[in-house]
């Protein structure tokens, strides 16, 4: 079957997938059977959440990479057209399409892995909030694989507040933005006992653990364009204050706080590079 042509950032999504990694990770210590597991098939189902016109579900499908996808966006338009593609795809008995909201159209235990991708921080969090019992499923909890437009902070505390444990962050640049592909694997049950405690500090939960320990390029020449634009903000409205002087208003100052501790954060996030 002839792949589909991803852009950069839906590639990095679909990188995340590996099936074997879902169960090889619960094995740790036995090398028999991770050895027994690398030469095995591993079905996995894959749910696509906001599917557009479904090139991600085919390309799943087509790099083996699941088994089956469920495809689902809560337009007619593009889901219309996605059934088209998935059928001259010949891939209509792997791939079923569901019009529905969020995950409304799932059932608890029904998959192993969760995409949403291309979608603001905030709606993603919703999205995540009315599914609680797909993540709560005491059979099943599925693997999350999130690509949020914005609110990156509220989607790594959402996580984590949810016995998530962020497990890998890629962050790239396209076509002059940058976006961050998160994938996030549920926390044993014996850790939920006893609390969930990995612990983070505000850079981290700004921009991302995994890519500061990691020591990312791609975040680095982002907080390094960030610092610059933070800077001339402050510089602007250092200077409106001084213009205005005693008739400076209370959401200017309060700008100016804002701003500041923004700076702050940036550069204790740049720290991470320092030495290497």
């Amino acid at each position: 079957m002839k792949d589909v042509n991803l852009s950069k950032r839906m590639e990095a999504v679909v990188s995340m997938i590996s099936p074997q990694s879902f169960d090889i990770a619960d094995l740790k210590g036995d090398c028999e059977a991770v050895a027994a597991l690398k030469d095995s098939h591993i079905p996995i189902t894959i749910a696509d959440v906001g599917c557009d016109h479904a090139y991600v579900s085919i390309a799943l499908i087509n790099r083996n990479l699941a088994d089956h996808v469920i495809a689902m966006d809560v337009r007619t338009g593009p889901l219309d057209i996605a059934r088209g593609n998935v059928a001259e795809a010949g891939l209509s008995d792997k791939i079923d399409l569901r019009l529905g909201d969020g995950l409304e159209r799932l059932v608890p235990g029904e998959v192993d892995v969760i995409i949403i991708a291309g979608m603001g921080g905030l709606l993603i969090k919703g999205i995540l909030e009315r599914g609680e019992d797909i993540l709560r499923c005491e059979t099943k909890r599925p693997v999350l694989i999130l690509q949020p437009q914005s609110d990156l902070k509220e989607i790594r505390m959402f996580l984590h507040s949810h016995a998530y444990h962020i497990v890998c962050e890629r962050m790239l640049l396209e076509e002059g933005k940058y976006y961050t592909v998160i994938k996030a694997v549920p926390v044993k049950a014996s850790l939920q006992e006893r609390e969930f405690t990995e612990e983070y500090c505000e850079e981290e939960w700004e921009y991302g653990k995994y890519n500061l320990v990691n020591k990312s390029d791609v975040l680095r020449g982002y907080l390094q364009n960030e610092e610059k634009v933070l800077k001339r903000i402050k510089a602007k409205v250092e200077n409106a204050l001084d213009t205005s002087g005693d008739e400076s208003s209370a959401s200017t100052i309060q700008r100016l706080y804002t701003v500041k501790q923004e700076l702050a954060i940036n550069q204790k996030a740049q720290r991470y590079y320092e030495g290497g």
